[in-house]
């Protein structure tokens, strides 16, 4: 169903489409009527529209940002309460956030260039120190609530939990576990500005490892690390940095904050200091990282370049072109160089590939060869020449001549499968039914005789894939993308089995898709929510940390169809496929369910 808020005006505003649903608030693409240019509009959410203490919250956001005049936050415009939603209009920012576009190098298992980690990391510290003069501490610094704008602006937004120094109000809302600083782990009030250094610690040492320090399927336990782990070293997986930036790094990581640089300015200031340093330290045989955390490489294409890169190869790849793909003159120092020998290379493999075969074709080793019966020895060969197979019991029917598998006690005839040679190489297995090791009558099976089940599809397809979870309540669906690459949205569909194991509820994919996403990027999520006028107890995943790519609400009288998940009399499982193969059985009363892609 149309989402009711896109077409509306509110004052000189008209809504134009979603731009993306956050934990409390939809943000919506719009246009001002008045002045004929793009702006964003926030509205929150109506589960929250009625509750005082969000929009408290929502309010004060806007009210506090208006005030602000800083190259690095985005500008506020207007604000206005209409159709009984508080909003406020906000400008426009044509680009894409930090976490898209460090996925985008995670996915080359590459590090973002130094020049671009210095001016991003500086703009969101300049931004940072101009708000904590200020007396407002951000609280919930990432890298989705950054902006990198297609003119190289870099900018910081949403304050929806900044907590002014002077008011501990809300200060029990917790901030994303992944970048969480350890005293707000432990009581959300007590964050100071300090307290946003170590997010932006934390963004830095993503920025040059390419994954964060401390990672787990629970957001409590994601917490506690931050609270007792000290960081993973940044040179066991990038082993281009300098001792010297690693030491910057884990000084913005220490647990308390008073042994952590006190302003963003002085973070960065070092951290400046420590990549100019022209002498490269010898890498150091340091123990690993967690299984799943690749080493990465340096990369020389600058941010500006890689994000007009970022867009789909074909439906079902990943989303980001390969940096072997970007034009010479655009990846600027990329060019690996030049094998002189390649081509006498090349000449010598296909000489030597041509001998073989002559070789081989010569020998006969092709050739079809008959061997006679005689050949093999008596009793012929046993299975266990082979690869062995489970061991199978074999019990006679009285009221059939079939043999069917079951377990007995050993005294019962056993099944071993043997060999009866042919005339040529060609091996037809059949089964002895032993009583004892020096009794082995022979029965020949035959296709109604023993039934030899065939291995079970294993729960998880492809367990080194890509991980993603899903999260369901009679209301709503989530999927979490918990792996750090992204995935086509088009590429999945979802189908709930009857009785017979027979797929009729379908969800496709695709209609996840709309103007901005066609994908769910790394640590992001998707949902589906049953459209209704009464406000239903949609759940929330605190995994998803209110970072969805795609929000959609279809109405269950006009689409009974999608609701794949919904309990249902005569189905108690749905399933997922990727690429039109499947990869994962869910049980519909589990209402959580992990799978893995390829």
């Amino acid at each position: 169903m149309k989402d009711p808020m896109i077409g509306q005006q509110l004052a000189n505003f008209r809504v134009e489409r979603l731009l993306g649903q956050g934990g409390m608030a939809t943000v919506y693409y719009g246009h001002d009527i008045k002045l004929q240019r793009p702006v964003a509009i926030k509205v929150i959410d109506k589960r929250y529209k009625n509750d005082p203490a969000y929009t408290t919250r929502f309010v004060n956001e806007a009210r506090m940002m208006a005030n602000w005049r800083h190259e690095n936050l985005i500008q506020i415009y207007y604000a206005g309460d209409e159709l009984g939603y508080s909003y406020y209009v906000m400008e426009y920012v044509d680009g894409d956030d930090l976490s898209t576009v460090m996925s985008a190098y995670a996915e080359e298992g590459a590090q973002m260039p130094n020049d671009d980690i210095l001016r991003i990391g500086n703009a969101i510290a300049s931004a940072l120190d101009y708000a904590h003069r200020q007396g407002v501490i951000h609280r919930d610094v990432k890298p989705s609530n950054v902006l990198i704008a297609k003119d190289g602006r870099v900018l910081l937004g949403d304050f929806g939990m900044a907590l002014e120094v002077s008011d501990g109000s809300m200060g029990n809302i917790f901030g994303t576990p992944h970048y969480i600083s350890p005293e707000q782990a432990k009581r959300s009030a007590d964050a100071v500005p300090q307290s946003d250094l170590y997010s932006l610690g934390v963004i830095l040492y993503e920025a040059l490892a390419g994954a964060v320090p401390f990672n787990d399927a629970s957001p409590a336990s994601i917490a506690l690390l931050h609270i007792t782990q000290a960081p993973p070293s940044l040179r066991s997986v990038n082993p281009e940095i300098s001792p010297a930036v690693e030491a910057v790094i884990l000084k913005a990581l220490e647990k308390n904050p008073k042994n952590r640089y006190q302003s963003g300015a002085q973070l960065m200031s070092s951290l400046g200091e420590a990549l100019k340093s022209t002498s490269s330290s010898p890498k150091m045989s340091l123990p690993p990282l967690p299984v799943g955390v690749p080493t990465i490489r340096h990369n020389r294409v600058p941010v500006d370049q890689m994000t007009k890169h970022l867009k789909p190869k074909k439906k079902g790849d990943t989303i980001y072109r390969p940096i072997a793909d970007i034009p010479a003159a655009t990846a600027r120092d990329t060019k690996e160089p030049k094998k002189k020998n390649r081509w006498i290379f090349i000449l010598l493999l296909l000489l030597l590939l041509g001998i073989g075969g002559w070789y081989f074709t010569k020998s006969g080793f092709f050739a079809t060869r008959n061997i006679p019966a005689s050949t093999f020895t008596s009793p012929p060969p046993t299975l266990t020449d082979v690869p062995v197979l489970p061991t199978q019991t074999l019990t006679d029917t009285p009221a059939q001549s079939t043999a069917s598998l079951t377990s007995v006690p050993s005294t019962t005839p056993t099944a071993t499968l043997t060999f009866t040679p042919t005339s040529t190489e060609t091996v037809i297995p059949t089964a002895v039914a032993t009583d004892s090791p020096t009794e082995q009558p022979s029965i020949t099976p035959t296709s109604d005789s023993v039934s030899i089940p065939l291995p079970g599809i294993p729960t998880v397809k492809y367990p080194d894939g890509n991980n993603l979870t899903l999260l369901w309540n009679d209301t709503s669906f989530h999927m979490l993308n918990r792996s750090r690459e992204s995935r086509s949205l088009s590429g999945f569909s979802f189908e709930r089995l009857d009785a017979n194991d027979q797929p009729t509820d379908t969800f496709p994919g695709y209609r996840w898709e709309n103007n901005k996403f066609k994908y769910i990027p790394s640590k992001h999520c998707v949902s589906i929510k049953i459209y209704r006028d009464e406000d239903p107890p949609y759940i929330d995943p605190p995994d998803c940390h209110g970072t969805y790519a795609s929000i959609i609400q279809p109405s269950k009288e006009e689409n009974p169809e999608l609701f794949f998940w919904n309990p249902k009399e005569g189905s108690t499982q749905f399933r997922v496929l990727w690429l039109k193969e499947e990869v994962a059985r869910c049980e519909i009363s589990a209402s959580t369910c992990e799978i893995y892609i390829p």
